[in-house]
């Protein structure tokens, strides 16, 4: 199976996607999206473009990165460290407009960005409810009695 096939079968099972569903959105016969997961047949270019727009990442990903592999490397250094630990982040000034992330020549500099924010609004999220749960205790009101 091509890193393509399994990123395909990755991306839409992260969303909850049945094969079907991917076929209604593309516009193609329901039998598509199973011959591209198994390899049978392959999308065009423009296809291709699509798909990486819809599950928002780089074409080269798509094509040559085992998502999924990527993703549990990511959740286990997520969940070796447990203290918040800081970590050098690149800077860019300002002013220095030959130094932007914008500019630094990665073309999926935008959706690593998106995907990191997403990644700390989810974490952000899970230490939110912890400190809720952890927090909230029945309280009884006498004062109305």
């Amino acid at each position: 199976m091509s890193v393509f096939a399994r990123n395909l079968r990755f991306l839409r099972k992260q969303r909850g996607l049945n094969q079907d569903e991917i076929s209604l959105l593309f516009k193609k016969r329901a039998n598509t999206v199973g011959n591209w997961e198994n390899s049978k047949s392959e999308p065009s270019i423009g296809e291709l473009v699509k798909l990486a727009d819809y599950f928002k990442v780089g074409l080269q990903e798509l094509l040559h990165t085992d998502l999924q592999k990527q993703t549990l490397n990511a959740i286990d250094a997520a969940s070796s460290n447990t203290a918040v630990t800081s970590q050098p982040v690149k800077s860019y000034s300002m002013n220095d407009s030959s130094s932007s992330l914008a500019q630094d020549g990665n073309s999926n500099s935008f959706w690593l960005i998106l995907r990191e924010l997403g990644s700390i609004n989810e974490k952000l999220d899970s230490m939110k409810s912890l400190l809720e749960s952890g927090a909230r205790k029945p309280v009884s009101d006498k004062s109305n009695h």
